[in-house]
């Protein structure tokens, strides 16, 4: 099953909580309803307060950012991901995605894995 997994940072006038709410309550259905071929879309928080410090881990200021959420978009098979890679290329979504972000996230601060279990 294909994948895309995105590290997003919170915006940081934005608490966690406030954070967390749009994105469940206005960016995730935004999302889905523009992007019906999607088969998962799961969001796990990392609240900033959870942050490990020690020998093994990587300090925020070693990082530069501190990422917010890793969001997983899981696709059925190779055909559903290349429909919604040709869909979110189209300037109409990327400006309508890009004006929710503003709202409670950094856009430029996102990186996007794709994975192929």
């Amino acid at each position: 099953m294909p994948k895309l997994i995105a590290l997003i940072c919170k915006k940081p006038d934005i608490s966690d909580e406030n954070f967390q709410a749009y994105y469940e309550e206005q960016h995730a259905p935004l999302i889905m309803s523009i992007f019906p071929m999607l088969q998962t879309y799961r969001r796990t928080y990392l609240p900033q307060s959870n942050l490990l410090s020690g020998e093994f881990t990587l300090e925020a200021d070693t990082l530069g950012t501190v990422y917010s959420v890793i969001t997983e978009l899981g696709f059925k098979n190779k055909m559903d991901l290349d429909d919604f890679m040709e869909l979110a290329a189209k300037n109409e979504i990327v400006e309508t995605i890009r004006e929710d972000e503003s709202h409670f996230l950094m856009s430029d601060k996102t990186i996007m894995y794709r994975l192929d279990e």
